[in-house]
């Protein structure tokens, strides 16, 4: 059997330590209105100015729920040479859950506001293509997203949305939406898949190029393991998969090797 000889076996054991310390879920911040915004971040190895992805979670009732998916996203997508920073939005504000609209509300500019900042601070960076910053959120973060993209389009390269809709009131700004991708399942009890279809008539009729696709018997969330109740693997996998294409083909990544 072939064994590896020590020297060898250091050098791999450094090189992979090395690139999970390059690509790991590194603790930041950014200021908003004077005010501190978590963020935590993966570095995608090599030299140079990356494409960028902010990453934003949903509504939940504490901050912190769905870190571990999160995490390995920002990780997964780094390997895909994305630099990736995930926006905690509830910095300034109590957690807020899907039960209670009228704080969601009130609330929302502030958040809109928390992550204009952030791709502020990313234009500033120098590992960091100003040009190539794209948005990925999930349900209020991709309620989020859209907003951004409408009123921030010339920020915004490419936006992937998962179970969420452009607010009613930025309709107008859909003429000037970046290239958009819709992933909704049709079952979903949270935000109706009309929402999905809504956009994308709103994205047709404004020629804005969008690619969508509907899970049949799908409900909200059905890419987190961790709500099992409601998880789907295909349906979580191929949405993934059409997610790094969209995102290759609109911010032209270099994987690493």
């Amino acid at each position: 059997m072939y064994r590896l000889s020590s020297v060898a076996l250091a050098t791999l054991i450094l090189i992979f330590s090395a690139r999970l310390a390059h690509a790991g879920w590194i603790k930041g911040e950014f200021m908003s209105d004077g005010k501190p915004v978590e963020e935590h971040h993966c570095v995608p190895p090599g030299a140079g100015a990356h494409p960028a992805i902010i990453l934003l979670h949903g509504a939940s009732p504490k901050k912190g729920l769905g870190d571990e998916a999160f995490e390995q996203m920002c990780a997964d997508l780094a390997v895909q040479g994305y630099y990736t920073e995930f926006i905690e939005y509830y910095s300034q504000t109590e957690a807020v859950g899907v039960d209670r609209p009228k704080l969601m509300m009130q609330d929302f500019p502030i958040w809109l506001a928390e992550i204009k900042a952030g791709i502020d601070d990313l234009d500033k960076n120098a590992a960091v293509d100003p040009h190539r910053v794209a948005m990925m959120g999930f349900s209020l973060g991709a309620y989020l997203s859209l907003s951004t993209g409408a009123t921030d389009p010339e920020q915004v390269a490419a936006i992937v949305e998962y179970y969420g809709g452009l607010p009613e009131p930025l309709d107008q700004r859909a003429k000037t939406m970046p290239p958009t991708l819709i992933l909704h399942g049709d079952k979903d009890s949270i935000v109706p898949v009309a929402r999905a279809h809504e956009l994308d008539q709103l994205l047709t009729e404004n020629n804005r190029p969008h690619e969508i696709k509907i899970y049949e018997g799908a409900e909200h969330a059905f890419n987190f393991e961790g709500l099992p109740f409601w998880y789907r693997a295909d349906d979580a996998h191929d949405a993934w998969e059409r997610s790094l294409k969209f995102l290759a083909a609109n911010l032209h990544p270099t994987p690493a090797k």
